[in-house]
C-alpha cells in the first residue's frame, strides 16, 4: 500500500501538460528544421551552380554534419572534390555550425528526376497536326518517322 501512495505522490508533483501544447511545440520544431534544411539547400544550390542542379539534395543536417545525397557515384566523386570549398563558403554564408559534409549515393533521385522530365515532354494537338501534315507531304522514311512523332500528340488522334 505504501508503494501505491508513493506512486500517487510522485504523479502529483508535476502539473499535467496539455497535449495540444506538446504537439504545437513538436510541430514548431519540425517547421524550424524544415526551414533550415530549405535554406541550406538554397545556399548549396547557389554555390554549386547549374551544372549539378537536380543531381543532388541536402538530405539531412545533424550535429554539424550536412549529408548530401546524389544520384550516381560519378556525381558523388565530383562533389567529394568540391566539398571542402563548399563547406568553407557555407560557413561564410551563415552556416557556421557545419563541421563536415558527407556525400552519399541515392539512385532513387535519378528515377524521380526521370519521371518528372518524362511527364513534361508532351506534344500539343496543334503541333501534332502540323507534323502529320508535313509527314504526308514529305513521304518516305522521314515521313513515316514524322507520323510516329505526330501520333504522340493530341491524345494520339492523328491517324487520318
Amino acid at each position: 500500500m505504501e508503494f501505491l501512495s508513493n506512486l500517487l505522490c510522485l504523479g502529483m508533483k508535476s502539473k499535467p501538460t496539455d497535449v495540444a501544447e506538446l504537439m504545437s511545440q513538436r510541430l514548431r520544431q519540425v517547421q524550424e528544421r524544415t526551414e533550415s534544411l530549405r535554406q541550406l539547400q538554397q545556399a548549396t544550390t547557389d554555390l554549386l551552380g547549374s551544372d549539378l542542379r537536380g543531381r543532388y539534395r541536402v538530405a539531412n543536417l545533424r550535429d554539424g554534419v550536412m549529408i548530401i545525397e546524389t544520384d550516381s557515384a560519378a556525381w558523388a566523386t565530383r562533389l567529394q572534390f568540391m566539398k571542402l570549398q563548399l563547406l568553407q563558403q557555407l560557413r561564410q554564408q551563415g552556416f557556421p555550425m557545419l563541421t563536415t559534409i558527407e556525400i552519399k549515393v541515392n539512385p532513387t533521385l535519378s528515377r524521380i528526376e526521370r519521371q518528372v522530365t518524362q511527364n513534361l515532354n508532351r506534344l500539343s494537338p496543334q503541333a501534332a497536326s502540323q507534323i502529320q501534315e508535313l509527314a504526308e507531304s514529305i513521304g518516305g522514311s522521314l515521313g513515316e518517322k514524322l507520323k510516329k512523332l505526330a501520333a504522340h500528340g493530341g491524345g494520339q488522334q492523328n491517324n487520318s
